[in-house]
């Protein structure tokens, strides 16, 4: 079964990647308001990379891995859904949802692992 993303998901991890390039206008962005990831703390943010970084490191297809700050209660379930091979790249769908100040949304994205070893999204 395939999940299909929400939008808010859809503008959560654009939110991801556009928070990152450019912080100072991004925060601005008004379609991404109410994404559990635009309410993270900096903490938050970091605890939700390095989970989802180690889920897609040492998860088995399957296998769920939560991560949750205590000191804001923002949380999510993150699980690799199936690895594949793209040119040449190792590359893994990953179920996330994620929660946050009331918000909450889930979908399944596509990554691909860099030479640097680091995880990014992929089309």
């Amino acid at each position: 079964m395939t999940r299909k993303p929400s939008y808010s998901v859809i503008c959560g991890l654009a939110a991801v990647f556009v928070l990152a390039a450019a912080p100072a206008w991004a925060q601005d962005i008004m379609f991404m308001r109410d994404t559990p990831y635009t309410h993270f703390t900096k903490e938050d943010r970091g605890m939700f990379d390095a989970a989802m970084q180690e889920a897609l490191d040492k998860n088995a297809d399957g296998e769920s891995r939560a991560w949750s700050n205590s000191a804001t209660t923002a949380s999510g379930e993150l699980k690799p859904v199936e690895s594949f091979e793209r040119k040449g790249q190792k590359c893994r769908k990953l179920y996330i949802a994620n929660k946050a100040k009331g918000r909450s949304a889930s979908g399944e994205y596509n990554f691909c692992k860099q030479a640097s070893g680091k995880w990014t999204l992929a089309n």
